[in-house]
């Protein structure tokens, strides 16, 4: 059996960022958009073969994510 990584990453504020966070998410990722106590949660599952690939993957989600979150 193959080794797997995974790493969640959790943002967490108001819905309307939360939505376009969540459309810029690139098909194949694993993810939920929730409301809690009046506050959106996005949670995205990234998995991989290895720990680079994985890094890699984090890397450009929060990149996709850097200029969103104002």
């Amino acid at each position: 059996m193959a080794d797997k990584c995974s790493t969640t990453l959790e943002w967490r504020g108001s819905a309307e960022i939360g939505l376009r966070l969540s459309s810029l998410i690139p098909e194949g990722f694993d993810y939920e958009l929730t409301e809690e106590s009046g506050e959106s949660i996005l949670v995205v599952n990234v998995t991989a073969d290895s720990l680079e690939t994985l890094r890699e993957s984090v890397d450009n989600l929060l990149t996709i994510f850097s200029d969103q979150d104002e």
